[in-house]
């Protein structure tokens, strides 16, 4: 997926995905909205995505998500303050992303989560 810049907002329609990975998508700079709708998703990979930005806040609608990695992901500047509704969510990996100053008050709220940084 090096080539890959973005999803088509059909995305959101595998409701039942629970796992996916997107890893070294070089080029990747945004998730659809529609990333939102993956309600069935369980672990998001998307370490070493260079060129992503930001993420969706509609991702505080995966209530499902168990694990979500963003490694390396230098570019990356902010996460939505809707991760803190993210209540399985118990590993949330942010080594070497280095744009990323501060995390949303919000992810207090999560007793299981562990974050590494």
């Amino acid at each position: 997926c090096m080539q890959l810049t973005t999803l088509p907002e059909s995305f959101g329609q595998l409701t039942t995905l629970q796992r996916l990975d997107l890893a070294y998508c070089n080029q990747l700079t945004t998730l659809p909205e529609s990333s939102g709708q993956l309600t069935g998703l369980q672990e998001f990979y998307l370490s070493r995505c260079k060129q992503l930005t930001t993420l969706p806040e509609s991702l505080g609608k995966l209530i499902g998500l168990q694990h979500l990695y963003l490694y390396g992901c230098v570019q990356l500047k902010a996460l939505p303050e809707s991760v803190g509704q993210l209540t399985a969510l118990q590993t949330l990996g942010l080594t070497g992303c280095e744009q990323l100053k501060a995390l949303p008050e919000s992810l207090l709220q999560l007793e299981r989560l562990r974050i590494s940084r």
